[in-house]
């Protein structure tokens, strides 16, 4: 074992702090370990010493022999040591000389130094040296690798159950990524360029596959945040049925989560056209106050998938309101991500109606008061241009399904809900006020009521002879005849 001061000499170098440095030793002293006939990814995970106390007796090799044998693609990890270049340490450690610091890179290349060199060793992994390589091919492990970091970590699994569920939704999980990475290239085939470039515009996530399984195949779950330099991949764990997603692992949310690291983990429900109703006014009471990463998400009438993600308070406003981390998406058939353009600051308009981008009189995508015949244009200043539809689509649609969602998280959907309850009690007590105060305009405008007919009637009653003052009670009455 190294000495304290070599140790820390370490942990300044390399994004790692000094508990892990340790088990990195560990790890690479069983590595370049010739007698040890276990294979590479067995000698990860069990050359720490807590592997038996997290998942006791045989079980971390039961579900790394798992995890080679049923989840990960064949060769994967004779694949990932080249990637690693796990053998040219294993050769100068039999020379004599020193490796330890080249173990070292290759463990922060797999995501500690950031998206680019994760992504460095995902194609390496797929492409066995080629120029192109096809685009099902690195879907197809970065899928993998997503359920693999799961097993790894798993209090309880069972092996029959995780791979029939592999195999039921691999092609359904993979499908719309794939397309949106073929389109990328040509003939489904892309350049180590061009995967590079669709993966920061349309899911900079899927890096993130590889440094969570990595992560939790050498530290089994334990993370330092504030050493991290990426967010771990988590598969969104909804609170309440979807219509949308009809359960937990459906297979479209493994692409929502490649999109943003808002995206992965709880998500709570806040809008159900299924449990709610299909009204706007329900939609508004449902979102309105809440504050902090929210998902609209829509199925139209023609089973296309499409919606918005933001991370603002939600409000009624005459005027365009948000920030400029919103981006709008076509989730299926196929993932595309429309991020901001910078140019424009119209990101959601909340009025009678609930719009994104475009203009008051032609927003990018609008949900009308009546939820019927809506629209999802095809450019405006906000919003990169592109097809929310799919191309054989015009850009009228009616609404299947709708569904908000909060997401981020625990601790984000708590403020958020929080948020949401303070705005509502101070409505209410507006209203309540509003209901003896004689003129209420100026309460009806804190509110953000005042464009819409809850007074109308008492202005149309004016002037007729049976509406008279209330001089007991305040306010006024309607004298009706006998």
């Amino acid at each position: 074992m190294s000495s304290e001061i070599e140790l820390n000499k370490l942990a300044d170098r390399y994004p790692f702090d000094i508990s892990e440095i340790e088990q990195l030793i560990r790890c690479y002293s069983t590595i370049t370990d010739t007698k040890n006939a276990d294979t590479f990814l067995t000698k990860i995970a069990l050359s720490s010493p807590y592997s038996y106390f997290f998942l006791p007796g045989d079980e971390m090799r039961r579900r790394v022999e798992l995890v080679e044998e049923k989840i990960l693609p064949p060769g994967f990890a004779s694949s990932l040591r080249a990637a690693m270049s796990v053998d040219l340490f294993v050769d100068c450690a039999n020379e004599g000389h020193p490796s330890l610091e080249r173990f070292l890179e290759g463990v922060a290349d797999c995501g500690q130094r950031g998206r680019k060199e994760a992504l460095r060793v995902i194609w390496d992994c797929c492409s066995c040296f080629e120029d192109k390589i096809e685009s099902s091919k690195i879907i197809d492990l970065c899928y993998r690798l997503s359920v693999a970091a799961d097993v790894i970590i798993l209090p309880e699994a069972d092996a029959k159950c995780i791979v029939a569920k592999l195999e039921s939704e691999h092609d359904s999980a993979c499908l719309a990524l794939e397309r949106s990475l073929a389109q990328a290239g040509e003939g489904g085939c892309v350049t180590k360029e061009t995967f590079f470039n669709w993966a920061e515009t349309m899911a900079p996530m899927i890096s993130t596959t590889l440094s969570t399984f990595m992560h939790n195949l050498l530290f089994h779950g334990k993370w330092i945040k504030h050493r991290l330099n990426f967010v771990l991949f988590q598969r969104p764990k909804l609170d309440q049925h979807s219509d949308i997603f009809e359960a937990s692992h459906h297979p479209n949310l493994f692409a929502l989560a490649c999109t943003s690291p808002s995206l992965g983990g709880d998500w709570h429900n806040l809008y159900s056209r299924q449990f709610h109703g299909a009204s706007m006014n329900r939609l508004q009471y449902s979102i309105l106050g809440y504050k902090g990463p929210t998902l609209v998400v829509i199925e139209t009438d023609k089973d296309a998938i499409i919606g918005g993600f933001f991370n603002t308070k939600w409000k009624k406003s005459k005027d365009y309101y948000g920030e400029s981390s919103g981006f709008l998406f076509q989730l299926y058939p196929t993932l595309t991500v429309f991020n901001a353009t910078g140019e424009g600051k119209n990101f959601i308009h909340l009025q009678d109606g609930l719009g994104f981008g475009g203009t008051k009189n032609m927003p990018r995508l609008f949900i009308p008061a009546s939820m019927e015949a809506c629209n999802a244009g095809v450019m405006d200043k906000t919003f990169q241009t592109g097809n929310l539809l799919p191309d054989d689509c015009l850009e009228k649609f009616n609404i299947k399904s709708i569904e908000v969602w909060g997401t981020g998280g625990e601790e984000a959907i708590s403020k958020g809900l929080a948020s949401r309850a303070k705005q509502r009690e101070i409505t209410d007590s507006a209203i309540l006020q509003a209901r003896v105060v004689k003129d209420k305009k100026p309460l009806v405008g804190d509110i953000n009521l005042i464009d819409t007919n809850l007074y109308k009637h008492r202005e149309e009653a004016r002037g007729r002879s049976d509406f008279s003052v209330d001089e007991q009670h305040g306010g006024y009455k309607l004298e009706r005849g006998q």
